[in-house]
């Protein structure tokens, strides 16, 4: 995945970034303008993908944030993953890109999410919700620094949808990156997806009027 933030001289250092890597192209992500001229740079502007989209940019200021009910009187509670939860957590995980990313359920995306879920219990960078003795919802930080967050690959089963399970797991793990002094977090999604619209809002998310641009491509590029 190559994921772009250039404003100036992006031909350059796209290809200088390609190059450096190595590495074969699962994807392009950033500002929607850069990531279609970024399939230009690298002639793959007519290559076949799974997901080409322009998606809504939300951000918080954690002092913003607002808790959810049931989390702040423990109603729920979120916290880290057990190890005896990860294998749960990777049948999330490829649900998730089944059903939001449009992947193929395929024995190298259930590798692909074993190995994800692991770095993120190796980095301490996701959380599950937790209704009595039962995981209700997931969610992680795409990527992260000393002062923001990315809030990414949430995930609440279809069964357990409705019940605010999903902004009281996001409100939860930025609760823990607030207490890090991190300052802000950011998130995307569909225009489509309204649901998931509402529920961030709820916890104190804004569209920051920038189109986040987000391309799957079907099959790695070399």
């Amino acid at each position: 995945m190559i994921i772009v933030q250039a404003p100036v001289y992006l031909p350059e250092v796209v290809q200088a970034v390609v190059a450096q890597s190595g590495r074969a192209i699962s994807g392009i992500s950033g500002p929607a303008a850069q990531v279609e001229a970024t399939k230009s740079i690298l002639g793959l502007s007519n290559t076949p993908t799974q997901l080409d989209e322009h998606e809504i940019l939300f951000s918080l200021a954690l002092q913003d944030l607002q808790i959810p009910e049931a989390l702040a009187s423990a109603k729920v509670q979120c916290r880290l993953p057990h190890p005896e939860e990860l294998e749960l957590l990777s049948e999330w995980c490829v649900a998730y890109n089944v059903e939001a990313l449009g992947k193929t359920d395929t024995p190298s995306l259930r590798l692909a999410c074993d190995r994800i879920i692991e770095a993120h219990q190796d980095m301490g960078m996701h959380w599950v919700l937790v209704a009595g003795d039962t995981l209700v919802s997931y969610s992680a930080f795409n990527a992260s620094l000393p002062d923001i967050v990315q809030i990414g690959g949430v995930w609440t089963p279809p069964a357990l949808r409705g019940k605010g399970y999903a902004k009281s797991v996001v409100a939860g793990s930025l609760l823990e990156a607030r207490s890090l002094l991190v300052k802000r977090a950011i998130l995307f999604t569909s225009h489509s997806n309204q649901a998931a619209q509402a529920v961030y809002q709820q916890i104190g998310f804004l569209p920051t009027g920038e189109k986040y641009g987000l391309v799957l491509f079907e099959e790695t590029q070399a």
